[in-house]
């Protein structure tokens, strides 16, 4: 799922200025589909990619954000053209403050196509990895876990901590993250925080629930 103002989606529009080697900068642009799902990679995306994932492997947090960016960009570059249905999640909001979310459902056996599949690992991975330090991102990656949960039953618990994390510091402790529409991040963390509570035993939540509690009572929200 893609996402925009108050389209959301899994991952985020970025436009990034790359200094090439002969020092002219290229425009990479994480939302352009020919570009991120090309084969092969264009050599300085390729490169940028490279960079980008180790840097974030080391913890930068920039770098971390961007590479969830790419990998949940890619997905739905793939989902839209698999499925011939867009990759942009549409939440629709009403004046007395109920909303509902229409999505692209996602790809049937996604296993059997080995660039999907790829795509979707790396998605939850860096989503998961960037939600450290983004309720935006714990959120997405609960989302993907939970919109291909059959192919990824062993992350249904950290799907779980990651939006409990999010509902949290956003809902419960209501502290302000960046310029985020509290009304709606609420509503789309209580949706997924439901569904995926029938899908964790009640022991298990409890210990996540108190995991979770404390990402959002640490985070340094400026």
């Amino acid at each position: 799922m893609k996402f925009s103002p108050h389209i959301s989606r899994a991952g985020i529009l970025v436009c990034l200025a790359l200094t090439c080697a002969s020092s002219q900068a290229a425009k990479i642009s994480l939302d352009d589909c020919d570009l991120i799902t090309a084969k092969p990679l264009r050599a300085d995306f390729k490169d940028w990619l490279v960079k980008n994932r180790k840097l974030a492997a080391d913890g930068n947090v920039e770098a971390q954000t961007y590479v969830a960016a790419e990998a949940s960009n890619r997905l739905a570059c793939l989902e839209e053209k698999i499925t011939e249905k867009s990759g942009w999640s549409v939440t629709m909001t009403s004046g007395d403050g109920t909303s509902e979310t229409t999505s692209n459902p996602g790809i049937p056996n996604i296993k059997k196509n080995a660039d999907a599949y790829a795509a979707l690992k790396d998605a939850v991975k860096y989503t998961h990895q960037a939600g450290a330090n983004d309720p935006v991102y714990r959120g997405m990656s609960a989302q993907l876990v939970l919109r291909y949960q059959a192919v990824l039953p062993e992350a249904l618990e950290t799907a779980y901590e990651d939006v409990a994390g999010a509902n949290q510091l956003e809902c419960v402790l209501k502290r302000k993250f960046g310029n985020r529409d509290a009304q709606h991040a609420c509503s789309s963390h209580r949706t997924t925080l439901s569904q995926l509570t029938t899908k964790v035993s009640a022991e298990r939540r409890a210990a996540l629930d108190q995991k979770a509690q404390q990402w959002a009572v640490d985070f340094p929200v400026k």
